[in-house]
């Protein structure tokens, strides 16, 4: 909750600061200064939508939760817990408008023609653009994939795949830890644009660190699955079946495997 109050203190904060800036700028748009002023306001109005449209996001997947459902991962069935996509998407489109503002800003300098100061905000709009991932959609916020042979983990453009052997066990928290051995290499691919702050992997190699606040059920549900998955090897050949949806109520048990 206090996090919460922090955010919309922020918001109205920004949109104090940015509000009469952005219509200041704009007056004196003839001018270095407004248009200096004009794309400063942009920039905090920018933070105070994404920070307002953020909120909006999480509260939405708290109360709507996208559902797990049967999927396929290269041909193979697979159990899936989708990841709600809001706060992802709002995240890369903050981005996106925060590299049409840089834009801005460099046709602005270039009508002084301070032309290194162009050429370091297009790059930065460049860069934006490109770490935004705009053009993935929804597809960035990934989910986790149960296979009756491996766990798949996709999240902001890295995916990881970890086969059943190598799991030796799971704990039910958020952040979610799913226990590796140290003696087996995992296959991590980037499938989005880099910049995004996610390590898929703990800096000791031996943990896959799963954020799974906006997966189906949160950590409680989706370590159920897992460490039933590693305790009972039987239970891997029926994911992707129907008799692998997980019940509503399921819990943990013996989730640090």
């Amino acid at each position: 909750m206090g996090l919460r109050l922090a955010t919309w203190f922020g918001v109205s904060v920004l949109v104090s600061l940015g509000l009469p800036a952005t219509w200041i700028g704009l007056v004196g748009l003839g001018s270095g200064v407004g248009r200096g002023l004009f794309c400063g306001g942009l920039v905090l109005l920018v933070g105070a939508a994404g920070g307002a449209a953020k909120e909006e996001a999480e509260r939405r997947a708290r109360r709507d939760p996208p559902d797990p459902r049967l999927d396929l991962v290269a041909d193979e069935p697979a159990l899936l817990f989708p990841r709600a996509a809001g706060p992802t998407l709002v995240s890369s489109w903050v981005l996106a408008a925060y590299a049409a503002v840089a834009a801005l800003g460099a046709v602005f300098v270039a009508l002084s023609e301070r032309w290194g100061w162009v050429a370091v905000l297009v790059a930065l709009a460049a860069w934006l653009a490109w770490t935004s991932g705009v053009q993935h959609g929804s597809g960035l916020a990934g989910g986790l994939w149960l296979t009756p042979t491996r766990l798949r983990h996709e999240d902001r453009g890295f995916a990881v795949d970890v086969p059943w052997e190598s799991v030796t066990g799971v704990v039910p928290e958020q952040p979610m830890p799913v226990l590796l051995r140290p003696d087996r290499q995992v296959e991590v691919t980037r499938t989005g644009p880099p910049g995004r702050t996610w390590r898929p992997l703990g800096r000791d190699g031996t943990t896959l660190v799963v954020d799974a606040r906006h997966l189906p059920g949160g950590p409680e549900v989706v370590s159920y699955v897992i460490a039933k998955a590693v305790t009972d090897r039987a239970s891997r050949h029926v994911l992707g079946t129907k008799a692998s949806l997980p019940p509503l109520g399921a819990s943990p048990s013996g989730a640090d495997g």
